[in-house]
């Protein structure tokens, strides 16, 4: 029993120290905005163990969805107005984008998103209207090149093509964020129930 628990502990602390180093390189990152309006934008952006610090993740097969990822493992959105969440959305997730849409240029090293194209809903969406952020697409719906325009906000609505203009923020804010803890939490969920057998 007093062998059991120890190598268990030696477990535990491996998996820590291991879950720690893989947050030491930064895989998870935050983005957020604040956007005019009182809308505002918060997501992560999980990068492969295979990604270099800059790159930039787009369809190579535009408009066809599901596609592999190069760069990303998983991308998430939420929109928030007046501070209450009303949209989020995992479009891409466990190396595939379900977005035909996705662009991401992304440097690691400088934390910053210089582009970003991104939809706040998930796969099988059909045609109910979603927001996305894009500084590829001017206020009035137009498609421009990244970085001409501020990130603007949309809500979109698949019938008939209409773009409505919601509220924009001239930057996205990164910060590199440690693995998340439920990670670790699920990790350990073995060990600590058979310690308590």
């Amino acid at each position: 029993m007093y062998r059991t628990t120890i190598a268990f502990a030696f477990l535990a602390a491996s998996l820590a120290a291991s879950l720690a180093a893989s947050s030491a390189r930064a895989d998870f990152f935050q983005f957020n905005g604040t956007l005019t309006n009182g809308y505002a934008v918060q997501g992560v952006l999980q990068t492969k163990a295979s990604a270099p610090a800059s790159f930039i993740e787009s369809n190579p097969a535009f408009p066809n969805a599901p596609f592999a990822t190069q760069f990303l493992e998983s991308a998430s959105m939420s929109v928030y107005l007046s501070g209450s969440a009303i949209a989020s959305g995992t479009p891409v997730f466990g190396g595939i984008s379900y977005e035909s849409y996705l662009y991401t240029a992304f440097n690691s090293s400088t934390l910053s998103l210089s582009a970003l194209d991104l939809q706040a809903r998930n796969p099988g969406g059909g045609t109910a209207p979603y927001y996305f952020i894009s500084n590829g697409v001017a206020p009035d719906g137009t498609a421009v090149a990244y970085g001409s325009t501020a990130f603007n906000l949309f809500l979109f609505n698949p019938v008939g093509s209409v773009y409505t203009y919601l509220g924009s923020t001239s930057g996205l804010g990164v910060t590199a964020i440690p693995a998340p803890a439920s990670l670790l939490a699920f990790a350990l969920a073995p060990i600590v129930r058979r310690r308590r057998r």
